[in-house]
C-alpha cells in the first residue's frame, strides 16, 4: 500500500505538471507569444440593451452635409450643356436666358481595353551581293508580346496586390479583354525579375552602409520544401531574400560586416555570434515573454509581474530621456544603472525559482548581456524590431494566399519585387511609374534607375 501511494503521488505530480503546461498552451495569444492577433480567440461580449432614440438612421435634421468639391472647368474631360425648354409650359411665352449656371459633375471609369500595336517589318534585297536586309523593332519592344505598361501592371497584381496568377489572368480578361495565359504571366515575372537584379543588389549595399539595421525571418515554402524569407531593413530600404535554411550561416552572410553598426533582432540563437556592442535585443519580444511568465501560477507569476513592472519603468525613463535630450549626463547614467541592476536582480530571482521553464527563460535573457541596453545609450538605436516585423507582414499575408513558390526563378522574382515595393513605400515613391521606367531602361540595354 505504501508503495502504491508513492506511485500515485508521483503520477499525480506528473499529471499536474502536464495540466499546467496544457493550460499555458491554451492561454497563448498575441500578447504573450509570437501568435498573430488574427489567431486570438475573441470572447463574446454581452450585448447591451439599446432601446434606441426613436429617430430614423442616417443624417439627422441640422446635420452639416459633406460633398465633393467641384473640379475647375479646365480639368474636366467633357462638358455637356443641358438647355432649358424654349417656352414656358404654362403660358407659352419664350424664356429669357439667365446668367446663372448650375454645375453638376459626374465621375466615371473609362472603358478599359488593351491596345494593340503592329510592327510591320519590311525587307530589302540587294541585286549586287544577293543579300536580304530586314527592319528591326524598337529596342524596348523586341520580340516580346506585351508592352512595358503591361509588364509593370502584371507584376504588381501578383506581388503588391497579392493576386494569384489565375486571379491576375481573370482580372486582365474581365477588365481589359486581354488574351493571356498563365505561362505568359510567369514569363513576364521572370523578365521583370531580371531587370531588378541590379536594383536588388543596390538595396542590399545601401543597408550594409547604414549604422542601424533590422533583421528578421519567417517561414516561406519553396519548391514544396520548407524555406525561409529573410529581411534586412533600415528606415529607407528593405532587402528580402529567400533561403532554404534558417541557420547561422545565412544570418552571417546577410549581415556581413557588423563593425561600427548595430543589428536589431529577436533572441533567435542564430544571431548569437554578434558581439554585445553591435547587437540590440527587441524589447517587444521581451515584453511578450514577461507577460507569458506573469500568467503562470505561484512564484513564476510573481517573477513575471515584477519583470513587467520594471519593464514599464525602463520605458518611461527612456521616453522622458529622449524628450529631454539627456542621454549621458551624470543623473541619467545613475538612473540607467539603477534600472539595469533592478531588472537583472529580478531575472536572477526568476532563475532561482522552482519553475523550470521560467528559470530557463530568465537564464537565456541574462545571457544576452549588454545587448539589452544599447537603446538606452544610443538615441539612434530603436528599442524594438518592429520595423522588420512591419515590412515582413505583406509577404506573410501573400504566403497564406499563395503557399509559397514552386521554382527558383519564382523565388528570385518574389525577393526582388517585394524589395522594390517595400522600399518604394518607405520612400513615398509611386511604384508603378518607377517600375515602368526601370523596365524600359532594361529593355533598351541601359542600367535601371537606382532607389536612393
Amino acid at each position: 500500500m505504501k508503495q502504491k501511494v508513492v506511485e500515485f503521488k508521483q503520477e499525480v505530480a506528473l499529471l499536474r505538471q502536464e495540466n499546467v503546461e496544457l493550460k499555458e498552451k491554451l492561454n497563448l495569444n498575441s500578447n504573450n507569444s509570437s501568435k498573430p492577433p488574427s489567431q486570438d480567440i475573441k470572447k463574446k461580449k454581452k450585448k447591451k440593451r439599446n432601446n434606441g432614440t426613436g429617430r430614423k438612421p442616417g443624417g439627422q435634421p441640422g446635420h452639416v452635409g459633406v460633398s465633393r468639391k467641384l473640379v475647375p472647368v479646365e480639368q474636366v474631360d467633357k462638358v455637356v450643356t443641358c438647355l432649358p425648354p424654349d417656352k414656358c409650359s404654362d403660358c407659352g411665352v419664350p424664356l429669357l436666358p439667365l446668367n446663372e449656371v448650375v454645375r453638376h459633375q459626374v465621375y466615371e471609369i473609362p472603358l478599359p481595353r488593351y491596345e494593340i500595336t503592329e510592327y510591320q517589318i519590311l525587307q530589302g534585297y540587294c541585286n549586287c551581293c544577293q543579300r536580304t536586309y530586314s527592319g528591326e523593332t524598337p529596342a524596348e519592344v523586341g520580340k516580346r508580346g506585351f508592352g512595358i505598361r503591361a509588364h509593370a501592371a502584371i507584376v504588381l497584381l501578383t506581388s503588391k496586390f497579392k493576386l494569384s496568377k489565375r486571379q491576375a489572368l481573370t482580372l486582365l480578361k474581365d477588365f481589359f479583354q486581354m488574351p493571356i495565359c498563365i505561362g505568359s504571366i510567369s514569363n513576364v515575372e521572370h523578365r521583370v525579375s531580371e531587370s531588378l537584379e541590379l536594383v536588388h543588389g543596390q538595396i542590399k549595399n545601401s543597408i550594409d552602409e547604414s549604422k542601424v539595421a533590422h533583421i528578421d525571418e519567417t517561414g516561406f515554402k519553396q519548391n514544396n520544401r520548407s524555406g525561409w524569407a529573410w529581411i534586412m531593413a533600415n528606415e529607407c530600404f528593405s532587402f528580402l531574400q529567400l533561403e532554404y535554411s534558417r541557420g547561422k550561416k545565412i544570418a552571417k552572410k546577410l549581415i556581413g560586416s557588423f563593425i561600427n553598426r548595430v543589428i536589431i533582432s529577436d533572441r533567435y540563437p542564430a544571431y548569437n555570434f554578434l558581439p554585445d556592442s553591435c547587437h540590440q535585443i527587441c524589447w517587444a519580444h521581451l515584453k511578450r515573454d514577461f507577460q507569458k511568465i506573469s500568467e503562470r501560477p505561484g512564484m513564476a507569476g510573481v517573477v513575471g509581474r515584477r519583470l513587467l513592472h520594471h519593464y514599464g519603468k525602463i520605458f518611461a525613463f527612456w521616453k522622458s530621456s529622449l524628450q529631454d535630450g539627456c542621454v549621458n549626463d551624470k543623473r541619467t547614467r545613475k538612473k540607467r544603472r539603477q534600472l539595469k541592476n533592478g531588472l537583472i536582480k529580478n531575472l536572477q530571482f526568476g532563475f532561482r525559482c522552482n519553475h523550470l521553464i521560467t528559470a530557463r527563460a530568465c537564464r537565456n535573457i541574462l545571457a544576452t548581456g549588454e545587448s539589452l541596453w544599447l537603446f538606452l545609450e544610443n538615441r539612434e538605436v530603436p528599442a524594438t524590431n518592429n520595423l522588420a516585423e512591419r515590412q515582413l507582414r505583406p509577404l506573410v499575408i501573400a504566403k497564406k494566399l499563395s503557399f509559397g513558390v514552386k521554382s527558383e526563378r519564382g523565388a528570385r522574382f518574389i525577393e526582388r519585387i517585394y524589395s522594390v515595393v517595400l522600399t518604394c513605400r518607405q520612400q513615398n515613391k509611386e511604384v508603378l511609374p518607377w517600375l515602368q521606367n526601370s523596365i524600359a531602361q532594361y529593355f533598351t540595354g541601359n542600367p535601371a534607375p537606382l532607389l536612393t
